[in-house]
């Protein structure tokens, strides 16, 4: 489909960053009465995909900035950052639960605009660049399609992590929370299962968060580079963790914590979103379907930890581990 006019992106959101016949810049589709009611951002693409009569089409990312001058959108009520595998997408089902929110979930076109910060962003200007349209993508994904929508929430993939410092220039006031917990359980978790996160074969992303070469980090053992990434994503918690940040261990995770975090995003959930908030925690928070019973893991993942796994946690995660949760007792 082509672009005749800006205005005819009314009801299209931006669902990739790519790049088409050389030229970087945005996947769009005809969204207009699709609730983001999936665990993920991309499996409600998916659901929207397989319906009829979706338009979509690509733009450049300068359409932005003229977008932002024409949409009513949301600003970000509250950003959920995390370590991988440690309660992040409960968390976010709680926010998809307050009526009227918006919930978007590793987002595609957030995620890789933020990686770009490490791949492309060698200068000043390019950094600058980024920003404005990781601002842009943002409000056209945060834009009112009802016109009663009052909160976004922002659950980012574990990786854009390593960029909230430039993240937070952007967005200063906007609180944030980082879920983790222990460094044997994750590594279990993502070694049993990988996520394409540890497979992605641009190696500079996982080569900046770990301080290694991307030809060490196509080389390293997946115990190894989960250990060192997640180490990293500790030591950076801690080193920034402030009043507009709440830090939260997977261990900690109740229904009185998670109203907690929605009281630290200024949100007050009434009595029938509180018992949908306790009826979804019951559940498993990935599925799409909601029938899962969820089923406590942590000795069970302690119990599968290899000595490799618990030798890489003890060299790259677990004295990180120790001083994030300092932090947050004190």
């Amino acid at each position: 489909m082509a672009l005749d006019t800006i205005s005819g992106l009314a009801g299209f959101i931006p669902v990739d960053a790519v790049v088409v016949d050389g030229r970087p810049g945005l996947w769009w589709m005809e969204m207009p009465d699709v609730s983001l009611t999936e665990p993920f951002f991309q499996q409600t693409v998916a659901r929207a995909k397989a319906e009829n009569n979706r338009r979509e089409l690509f733009t450049e990312f300068d359409v932005l900035l003229q977008l932002e001058k024409l949409l009513d959108s949301v600003p970000p009520t509250g950003f959920i950052f995390h370590s991988s595998r440690c309660g992040s997408t409960l968390i976010a089902n709680a926010c998809r639960a307050i009526t009227n929110s918006i919930v978007l979930s590793e987002a595609n076109a957030i995620d890789k605009l933020v990686a770009r910060f490490i791949t492309d962003a060698v200068d000043n200007v390019k950094e600058s660049l980024y920003s404005v349209f990781l601002r842009g993508v943002v409000h056209a994904l945060g834009q009112r399609r009802t016109g009663n929508e009052q909160h976004l929430f922002i659950k980012f993939a574990c990786c854009s992590f390593a960029q909230i410092e430039r993240i937070r220039r952007i967005w200063p006031r906007v609180p944030w929370i980082f879920l983790y917990r222990d460094p044997i359980e994750t590594i279990v978790s993502n070694v049993a299962d990988v996520p394409p996160w540890l497979m992605d074969n641009d190696r500079r992303v996982l080569a900046s968060i770990t301080g290694a070469s991307p030809t060490e980090v196509a080389e390293m053992q997946l115990e190894e580079l989960c250990a060192r990434t997640i180490g990293s994503f500790y030591s950076l918690a801690h080193c920034l963790a402030n009043d507009q940040a709440l830090l939260l261990n997977y261990n900690q995770l109740s229904l009185p914590v998670i109203f907690r975090v929605l009281e630290f995003f200024k949100v007050s959930p009434s009595a029938e979103e509180m018992d949908a908030i306790a009826r979804g925690s019951r559940m498993y928070s990935k599925e799409v379907s909601g029938t899962r019973t969820f089923v406590a893991d942590a000795d069970a993942k302690q119990q599968l930890a290899s000595d490799l796994v618990r030798e890489m946690a003890e060299r790259w995660a677990i004295q990180p581990y120790r001083l994030l949760e300092k932090k947050r007792l004190n």
